[in-house]
């Protein structure tokens, strides 16, 4: 499912079935997590998703050995400060409408106020669709989610990967 438009669509699918919080497990796929993890991201945090995503060549394993389980961590964290860790019914229905997503008028004028995290958040999704900074990442992270889940190819270790062992020899 490295194809952009399925992997969001999975994620809206894993919110409305499971809910906002409670959709961030194991069972998602690396991209499908990654779009929680970009669309969660903060400016200025400790770990630099970007720097990760361009760090990914030459350091693959960390797909698997770290990556999956630290964006589920970071993704939980994230949305229970922002408080929508027991979203109502009705605010998920708002955040995975996919019907007049951009309609910038129809986030701010409903019957049901929103909170301005929740409103702010579902601008950030609708803008990621159309991103090419989230774009080249996401096809970043599935060229080597490709290569390396392929049995035929072989990871070398790169230079600077090698130095880093020898280091730590």
């Amino acid at each position: 499912m490295n194809d952009k438009s399925d992997a969001f669509r999975s994620v809206i699918s894993h919110i409305r079935n499971s809910g906002f919080y409670n959709a961030l497990n194991a069972d998602l796929s690396l991209s499908s997590l990654f779009i929680y993890r970009y669309l969660l991201d903060q400016p200025n945090d400790i770990v630099n998703l970007q720097k990760d995503i361009q760090d990914l060549p030459f350091f693959p394993e960390r797909l698997n050995a770290s990556y999956q389980d630290e964006w589920i961590i970071f993704c939980k964290k994230a949305v229970s400060k922002l408080g929508f860790k027991d979203l109502s019914k009705l605010n998920l229905a708002f955040l995975t409408d996919e019907l007049n997503a951009h309609d910038q008028q129809r986030l701010i004028d409903q019957e049901y106020p929103r909170p301005e995290t929740l409103i702010a958040l579902k601008k950030r999704f609708m803008c990621m669709q159309e991103s090419q900074e989230f774009e080249q990442q996401f096809k970043q992270l599935c060229l080597v989610e490709s290569l390396f889940s392929n049995n035929g190819v072989a990871i070398l270790k790169s230079q600077q990967q090698r130095k880093i062992e020898d280091f730590i020899k």
